[in-house]
């Protein structure tokens, strides 16, 4: 039979740990929906013929087809430009999922990834039903200044 002291401290320990364990989880959850401020802003697509323009909506990333660098999202839709990203949501630092991509010219909607390699590039990966069956592409960041 233990002692009362070592009960105590082995009380003690578990909600020690406990602790340490809710504040971790809650740290990287917390990361992981900041980190979409990294990502949003003005990117060119690969082929360089296109601009998209990343915004977070409801805690969500979405992308929306510019047809000139100064236009706004708002600017974009009213001249009838597509939404080429939508519903995003963190699934790690520097990486977003469960999204949809849409292909303007195969006018066809794809489930999607978006991983930020560096500051300067996003990899944006496509695939129909399952993960294996897509590919990627990578769009670099149109810088402000």
């Amino acid at each position: 039979m233990q002692s009362r002291k070592g009960q105590k401290m082995k009380h003690l320990l578990t909600r020690y740990f406990v602790l340490v364990g809710l504040l971790l989880g809650s740290t990287s959850i917390a990361s992981a929906t900041t980190s979409s401020g990294g990502i949003i802003g003005l990117w060119q697509t690969a082929g360089g013929n296109g601009y998209i323009r990343i915004y977070e909506k409801n805690g969500a990333l979405f992308g929306q087809s510019v047809g000139h660098l100064q236009d706004t999202v708002q600017q974009a839709r009213a001249k009838g430009q597509p939404q080429i990203l939508a519903d995003f949501v963190p699934k790690r630092p520097g990486e977003w999922a469960q999204g949809r991509i849409y292909d303007p010219n195969n006018k066809t909607y794809f489930h999607g990834t978006l991983t930020a390699l560096d500051p300067h590039e996003l990899k944006v990966y496509g695939y129909i039903g399952f993960s294996w069956l897509g590919g990627d592409t990578i769009w670099t960041r149109v810088s402000t200044n």
